[in-house]
């Protein structure tokens, strides 16, 4: 079961780059997505015969007080949940730093990870007409639901779950992805909000 992050301490970049290794064994290729968190590339392990990989490229810059606690969170599960390696939830592989140069403000940490051709949402698009059988419908949401169970039998709750963030494989493999807005709940976490409704038009039921 994975620990409260409640006891993971952030670190400084410079105390935490000096424990990681450069991403000198990786070969950064073309831009494959952008978030909040930050821009993934797909890369090229040079070391394990040019396999290719995901790497998650995080700018952190030098002023700031530690690493963005989305960062930690994401490595830190990730990590945790890697130990039961279940079929469904993406795999990290490594996580590197980039150089230092004296002419920005900023250092970088890439979080690897095992590469995926592409997400369920440019699946679906690319889908031909009249769209996906409802045996590979059954199979995608077999695995997202087994993956999300997995999830929630050790208390992690996604709270991001959306197409671009499940991966489809080639052979159509599901991997849930992106946790850096996860959180591990405990059981007196209240895991739904008190909403106010205000009456609606009838004719939008309809």
């Amino acid at each position: 079961m994975v620990a409260p992050l409640s006891r993971l301490q952030a670190k400084t970049f410079p105390a935490m780059s000096s424990m990681l290794q450069e991403k000198e064994n990786y070969e950064e290729l073309n831009q494959i997505g952008n978030g909040a968190y930050g821009t993934v590339y797909k890369g090229r392990d040079l070391v394990n015969k040019g396999k290719f990989v995901a790497m998650k490229k995080i700018k952190i810059p030098l002023a700031q007080d530690g690493v963005p606690m989305t960062t930690l969170r994401e490595i830190a599960l990730l990590k945790q949940l890697d130990q039961q390696q279940h079929p469904n939830i993406v795999k990290l592989l490594d996580v590197v730093h980039g150089p230092r140069l004296y002419n920005e403000k900023c250092m970088t940490l890439y979080l690897v990870f095992e590469h995926i051709e592409q997400d369920l949402a440019t699946y679906m698009a690319r889908c031909p007409k009249p769209g996906m059988s409802s045996e590979i419908i059954k199979s995608i949401m077999r695995q997202i639901l087994s993956g999300v169970d997995f999830l929630h039998c050790n208390r992690v709750v996604h709270r991001d779950l959306k197409p671009q963030n499940v991966l489809v494989s080639s052979d159509l493999r599901i991997k849930i992805a992106d946790f850096g807005l996860a959180k591990i709940y405990d059981f007196d976490m209240k895991l739904t909000s008190v909403v106010s409704w205000k009456c609606i038009p009838l004719y939008v039921l309809f």
